[in-house]
């Protein structure tokens, strides 16, 4: 019972000879490491593209009898961790420099690693992303429809909170960086223009709305 007081007393000690011994620094230790300049916009879309494709592919996988909460639940749990992430990472590059937002940072092709990338340029990257997941949600969406599913209502709630966390992504995107994307959402209209319908079917107004998708 006495040995853990003396062993506290004993840290605590050792810790004050420590901090006397140690000589007085006005100036900011060398070896703190600063905060990483966050990633660009295309950076943060290339990545979770990345990311979501294997877990689209899964979704895409699944057959009739795997139309289950416990089969189709956790893939869509990680899908969301994922868009989630890009929201927060979209966030971060609020009060950053254009350079740091718009660089190019490798992703477009023949242009610079430290390139400004345009509006244009930015579009077809953020409509990959966007294309991927309403893709697969649209092939879940049409094994429900063509087959009598016990847990049909359930799945389609999932399929829902995916395209809304999708409109959340874009609303991120326009609402925080927008005055940097002119016409960011009609250029995704026209490239995303024919998933119209899975957007429509699972009443996701405000994707659709800011991609100029009348529903």
């Amino acid at each position: 019972m006495l040995f853990k007081p003396f062993a506290i007393f004993a840290t605590f000690a050792l810790s004050a000879i420590s901090t006397l011994a140690a000589p007085a620094v006005d100036t900011e230790p060398a070896t703190l490491v600063k905060k990483a300049t966050p990633k660009s916009l295309s950076q943060i879309f290339a990545d979770a593209t990345t990311s979501l494709t294997p877990l689209t592919q899964q979704l895409q996988g699944l057959g009739a009898k795997d139309m289950t909460m416990a089969k189709v639940n956790p893939i869509v749990n990680n899908i969301k961790t994922v868009l989630n992430g890009v929201v927060s990472d979209v966030q971060s590059l609020s009060g950053q420099p254009s350079t740091v937002i718009l660089a190019n940072h490798g992703v477009t092709p023949n242009v610079g690693q430290n390139a400004i990338v345009s509006v244009g340029a930015i579009a077809p990257i953020i409509a990959k992303l966007i294309r991927l997941v309403l893709t697969a949600l649209a092939a879940v969406r049409g094994i429900l429809f063509l087959n009598p599913i016990l847990a049909a209502f359930e799945i389609q709630a999932l399929l829902i909170e995916v395209g809304q966390l999708l409109g959340t992504v874009l609303f991120t995107v326009t609402s925080v960086l927008g005055f940097l994307l002119p016409g960011l959402g009609l250029l995704l209209g026209g490239l995303l223009g024919d998933l119209g319908f899975i957007i429509g079917e699972l009443g996701l107004g405000l994707l659709g709305g800011i991609l100029g998708i009348l529903l």
